[in-house]
């Protein structure tokens, strides 16, 4: 996600980037960046004296379902104590914040949710996520929440990947894999992502944005259509209920979103997965690497 708001940054804004503390960037950053650890108030408070902040975009977080599931102690330090700190250095320097959150915070029964929806997440992730923007709301603080769902593009080298950067390279190596068929969504492009959050701070919006694509298909159908786009064998993909990955957290069913709140007030229409997956094979780098929680 950080790369793609950076790759979409409006000209004539001077934008400073953080990345983890203790890791090396394999690639420049687009503007100017510094290490910190989002738990760690002092190199928090340095990075925000560096960059004096009007805006801030929170993007860091723990994302993996299953990671925060099993390292709860971990996940709460960055997921919620993180947030903390980012409130409370946005208060001190009268700075907006944009807020990266999640469609987790939903159990997955009822959608397609609006933004008022009633939330009940059904896994750990998912109660930090909203225990996150409960801290947000309860701030003082000029704010809009953006949840977005599913993401999919090309991960900075070397992080986590997707669904669909996993299953290009299982299906490049000649792998079978098996997706769940009973998990719906609506799967979203980290640029068109990015372009809302750029349109949300360029507007001065604030509140809830729900964020999604305009297809609402599975996650093997997903897959199947990843593999028609980048000329990959559908037929190594084999379609499976949730039930057959065990020991993982519990994922809800179907959180998708209504999105006429994002079409409206910013005049942005979802795009399908097929564009998506196109811009994805049209922009290509050379080199993606990554590990991702089962599908």
């Amino acid at each position: 996600m950080g790369m793609a708001l950076q790759k979409a940054a409006p000209k004539g804004n001077n934008v400073f980037s953080i990345y983890r503390t203790r890791e090396s960037l394999l690639i420049p950053l687009v503007f100017p960046s510094k290490p910190a650890d989002v738990t760690e108030k002092t190199e928090m408070q340095r990075v925000f004296e560096w960059s004096q902040p009007d805006v801030v975009i929170h993007t860091a977080a723990i994302g993996s379902v299953d990671f925060a599931e099993k390292n709860r102690e971990q996940a709460y330090s960055v997921n919620v104590g993180g947030v903390k700190m980012i409130c409370d250095l946005c208060r001190q320097f009268d700075a907006r914040l944009i807020h990266i959150s999640s469609n987790a915070v939903f159990d997955g029964k009822s959608p397609l949710y609006a933004e008022d929806s009633t939330t009940n997440p059904v896994n750990y992730y998912g109660e930090l996520k909203l225990e996150g923007e409960k801290l947000i709301e309860l701030s003082g603080l000029d704010y809009a929440v953006v949840r977005p769902i599913l993401f999919y593009g090309w991960p900075y080298p070397g992080r986590r990947d997707n669904l669909v950067t996993w299953c290009i390279k299982s299906l490049e190596a000649g792998k079978s894999i098996k997706v769940v068929n009973d998990v719906l969504s609506k799967p979203l492009f980290v640029g068109s992502c990015a372009e809302v959050v750029w349109a949300i701070v360029m507007k001065m919006k604030s509140g809830i944005y729900h964020v999604a694509g305009k297809d609402h298909i599975t996650l093997y159908e997903l897959a199947v259509r990843t593999a028609d786009v980048f000329d990959l064998d559908p037929e190594l993909i084999s379609p499976v209920s949730s039930d057959h990955f065990k020991n993982i957290a519990p994922r809800p069913e179907d959180t998708s979103f209504d999105t006429s709140k994002m079409e409206q007030d910013l005049g942005i229409t979802p795009i399908g997965a097929e564009e998506g997956l196109q811009m994805m094979k049209a922009t290509r780098p050379g080199n993606v690497r990554g590990s991702i929680d089962k599908a």
